[in-house]
């Protein structure tokens, strides 16, 4: 086989494993060897499993051979994050205090959904503990590293994912969002990722940082991303904010371009200090935007500000992660969740609602924007992937994550869907991207508009 592992994609895969041009087990073979060629250095997975991934592998082959394939997904490698449960396998969160011979009873809704459609399960992605913060790296592993420049951080939460998306060394990648946890890392990785609407993925066990949380897929295509959700995206009796069955395709209209479509353009969000690199080339993503018909317009969405509130719902929720870990054990733990514990045990009820009245807002702008457009498009990061060694890109300015993440953290606030996508290089030779919002459920129509772009302007690949 000489296909690289970066080029592989569900349509090229699907296409030549019906054929017998290509192998299911030769392809996990190629992943596996890009993770042992490149994850010394990268560190994007916590486990792998080359034995049981090969078994898959050969079982998915032979389904194939015998022409009873489960579905386009059959035989594609796949990577978990390690929030996520995958039965008989530890979840480990990036935590010191979780006993690795402590392994799942059951798999997660999303897990199993693609086990049921056939693909290769290759191991589990890094993840700050317990997903705290957009960068990755924890008390139990190394430092999540770009595949752009190893000196640079993947960003995070869902880093390892990201990583693994990039380099190959999965396919399809499944990641989580509570304040840009899949977006973040997809665009310092120069790769497709998509934070659905809250619920449209089952999300079980319910995350700690309840209506923040999401699930949803890192890939290097958007298609990929199509097909994935074409799995996952089914209710489940197991997610605590369900939503109804939509038996409509995510692939048939994706191609269909964005001719006619309303575009709600936000160079800053108000107030936000963008890169000038990063700016032009969404203004210039924009403007071709216009060229394939999109009627664009200059509007900023009416949010109230949304830092503090944010902080507010994040601190409360995500330091319940160390509820019941004793005192004297904290030292184990990173230092800013443990800050972040401390912040949250000091929110009364008032505070907190007070904070979610704020999130009531911020939503109801963003409804009342797209009510009058279908999508809102805006640089995804004001900056490129910065030094790892710092959870802040300037420490003179900024003292939390969320000072360099001013367009992500709002919309899981608000729970729309909410895409990264690839709009070019820096002049350092490193990836830029634009985020698109869609109002609630119309996921299948940022997909159509991030499948224009990515054919109009093809994402930059991985030297």
């Amino acid at each position: 086989m000489s296909i690289d592992p970066r080029d592989f994609t569900v349509d090229l895969l699907s296409a030549g494993f019906a054929s017998g041009d290509l192998s299911p087990v030769e392809v996990t073979q190629a992943c596996l060897d890009q993770i042992s060629a490149q994850d010394g250095l990268l560190r994007a997975f916590t486990r792998i499993d080359p034995e049981g991934s090969l078994a898959s592998a050969r079982a998915s082959e032979q389904r194939w051979r015998s022409g009873d394939s489960l579905g386009p997904l059959d035989g594609v490698p796949t990577s978990i994050k390690d929030l996520v449960m995958v039965k008989g396998w530890a979840t480990l969160k990036g935590s010191p205090h979780i006993d690795p011979a402590e392994l799942a009873t059951e798999s997660s809704p999303v897990t199993q959904s693609l086990l049921d459609a056939g693909v290769v399960l290759v191991g589990k992605t890094t993840t700050p503990e317990s997903g705290w913060k957009g960068l990755t790296d924890s008390p139990i592993s190394d430092i999540t590293r770009n595949p752009w420049d190893s000196a640079l951080t993947a960003g995070g939460s869902s880093g390892g994912a990201a990583v693994a998306a990039a380099t190959g060394m999965a396919v399809l990648n499944v990641g989580t969002d509570g304040g840009g946890s899949i977006r973040i890392p997809a665009g310092l990785c120069g790769v497709f990722g998509i934070k659905p609407t809250q619920a449209l993925i089952p999300l079980y066990p319910p995350g700690v940082s309840g209506l923040l949380s999401h699930l949803g897929p890192i890939t290097r295509t958007v298609r990929d991303t199509a097909h994935m959700m074409s799995v996952i995206a089914r209710p489940s009796p197991r997610e605590i904010y369900p939503t109804q069955r939509d038996n409509t395709s995510w692939i048939d209209e994706i191609d269909d371009g964005i001719a006619g479509l309303r575009v709600a353009y936000s160079p800053r969000y108000g107030d936000a200090d963008v890169d000038p690199q990063i700016a032009a080339a969404v203004e210039r993503t924009v403007n071709l935007m216009a060229d394939l018909g999109a009627i664009v317009e200059r509007a900023e969405p009416n949010m109230p500000p949304t830092r503090d509130a944010f902080l507010t719902l994040w601190d409360a929720a995500i330091g319940r992660a160390l509820t019941g870990v004793p005192e004297s054990d904290w030292h184990k733990s990173d230092p800013g969740l443990v800050e972040t514990h401390i912040r949250g045990m000091r929110i009364s009820a008032q505070q907190f609602l007070d904070a979610d009245a704020v999130r009531a807002q911020a939503t109801l702008a963003i409804n009342d924007l797209l009510s009058r457009y279908d999508v809102l498009v805006s640089p995804q990061l004001p900056l490129v992937a910065f030094p790892v060694g710092s959870d802040v890109a300037d420490p003179t300015t900024q003292t939390h994550w969320v000072d360099w993440t001013p367009f992500t953290y709002p919309i899981n606030m608000t729970r729309h869907p909410a895409a990264t996508v690839p709009v070019g290089l820096s002049r350092e030779g490193l990836p830029m991207a634009l985020q698109i919002v869609g109002a609630h459920f119309a996921d299948r129509q940022v997909l159509r508009v991030a499948r224009t772009l990515e054919l109009s302007q093809p994402f930059p690949r991985l030297p």
